[in-house]
Formats: C-alpha cells, sequence, structure tokens
C-alpha cells in the first residue's frame, strides 16, 4: 500500500524509493518533520513521506498497523466473537468456568464451582457454556481419582 509518488519539502513529485533515501540525507543534516507535524494527518507537514513502520518498496509486505482505525476488517481475529444469542454475563460465567475446571483437576471442589458457572452461562444460551459444563465434570472427575490415588499411597 505504497504511494507511486512522493512529495518532497524541497522539490517536487518524487518516485517513493527516493523520498526514503532523500529523508535519510535530511536527518542528517540536522532536518526532519517539524515540532508537533503528525505523519498520519493529511496537510501536516510530512505529508506523502512514508509511515513508521511502512513496508520497503518492492518486498510485497503489508505495512504494520498496531491499531486498527475503526475498520472492522482489522479486528482482533484471535478475540472471541459474542452471538446476539448470547446474554452478557454469559461470557464471563464460562471464562470462570474454563478456569475453575483447570484448578479443579487438583482441589474438586473448584471444579464443582466450575460446573455451576457453566451451567449458568449454558443457561443463558451459550454455546461455550456448554462446553465449559462437560469440561468442568470432566475435570472434576479427574481431579476426584487424582486426590483419592495421592490420600491412599
Amino acid at each position: 500500500m505504497t504511494r507511486p509518488t512522493a512529495a518532497s519539502a524541497d522539490s517536487g513529485p518524487a518516485p517513493a524509493g527516493a523520498s526514503a533515501r532523500a529523508s535519510v540525507g535530511s536527518a542528517k543534516a540536522g532536518g526532519g518533520a517539524p515540532a508537533g507535524s503528525d505523519p498520519r494527518r493529511p496537510g501536516s507537514a510530512t505529508e506523502g513521506a512514508e509511515p513508521v513502520g511502512a513496508a520497503a518498496p518492492g518486498t510485497g509486505a503489508a505495512p504494520h498497523a498496531p491499531y486498527p482505525d475503526d475498520d472492522p476488517g482489522q479486528a482482533m481475529a484471535d478475540s472471541p466473537e459474542v452471538t446476539a444469542d448470547e446474554l452478557p454475563g454469559a461470557r464471563a460465567l464460562w471464562i470462570l468456568a474454563f478456569t475453575f475446571a483447570a484448578v479443579g483437576l487438583f482441589f474438586p471442589l473448584s471444579g464443582l464451582i466450575a460446573i455451576g458457572c457453566g451451567a449458568l452461562a449454558w443457561r443463558r444460551g451459550s454455546g461455550r457454556g456448554r462446553v465449559a459444563t462437560f469440561v468442568a465434570i470432566a475435570t472434576t472427575l479427574i481431579g476426584v481419582v487424582l486426590t483419592v490415588v495421592v490420600l491412599t499411597t
């Protein structure tokens, strides 16, 4: 997503690669962007300059965008999506259920809490609450077996 030409403060339009070389030369000479200029805003003193983190010309790589600019296409891919049929508190409940289920391997009482949280999330219409309930049941049973084995040996 590079621009075909870049405007330099000293001259007219130049090729995009030339602007990078020119900016390196001006930085060595003590030049550079004036204080207070924002490279992301059009009309600023550094208009046309390559943004920080942009890919080098010819590499074919997309520039790194650390934060999405209110673009739904750039939303975090790994963030869980809340469905329309899931009530707001259900997400917190299934997260708690999975957390207590993990602890339930070593402390079976925690597994019972996980079963309760998962069942409440499931009741509120969460598919993950159903999964969390079954995971909590399984880890609680494993925790009970481990407790019995440790106490009898």
